[in-house]
């Protein structure tokens, strides 16, 4: 089987697409940041039920597969200070306890310290997230030792991706998507391994 850096591309394709595709760390396409939470947390002060920023938790990305329509828990004017409010859609990542869930918000949102945001995205927003989901079992490779694997916004910025046009972008599902870069997923697996061998022997 021809390696994917010789063919740059996958096997199968949308009709009249023939460009190879190009292959970026995942900060080189967006300004990746790292969410932010009041302390304490449990302070009641954070919160209004009557505010229209929402609160992100990992049981809303769950419950509603990574797209976010609504949030239980909204934050207050105080707390809004304290984190990252997104008020357009965006791609974000978890990165703690339950790690690398895709999200894109649909509600204005505010983000905590178990995620990260994907500023200025120059990716197609939804072939993004399904990178992201098709990803998501590789993660536990790389993460850092303790008790619970967590990611990081350096871990996360380095790791490489191959994308297509815009045009091809949008013409991905889900389903072709998932058939189609298995052999990304690996590249990217055993290029990130080889990193990791070699600063374990630095």
């Amino acid at each position: 089987m021809t390696d994917w850096k010789q063919r740059k591309a996958p096997v199968l394709r949308f009709k009249g697409f023939t460009d190879v595709w190009e292959q970026r760390k995942l900060g080189e396409v967006a300004q990746i940041v790292r969410g932010a939470s009041p302390r304490p947390i449990n302070n009641p002060k954070w919160f209004d039920s009557e505010s229209n920023i929402g609160w992100l938790r990992i049981s809303d990305v769950t419950s509603q597969k990574g797209k976010i329509y609504h949030l239980e828990q909204h934050i207050s004017k105080l707390g809004q200070q304290k984190t990252r409010v997104v008020t357009t859609p965006h791609l974000l990542l978890s990165i703690a306890a339950s790690v690398g869930y895709p999200v894109i918000n649909y509600v204005p949102t505010g983000v905590h310290d178990g995620f990260i945001i994907f500023e200025n995205l120059k990716l197609n927003i939804d072939f993004g997230f399904f990178w992201l989901q098709n990803f998501r079992p590789i993660w536990k490779k790389y993460g850092q030792p303790g008790s619970q694997v967590n990611l990081n916004r350096s871990i996360v910025s380095n790791t490489k991706i191959c994308f297509p046009s815009n045009i091809e972008q949008r013409k991905e599902d889900r389903r072709s998507f998932e058939s189609n870069h298995k052999i990304t997923i690996s590249s990217a697996t055993k290029n990130q391994n080889s990193i990791k061998d070699r600063e374990n022997f630095a």
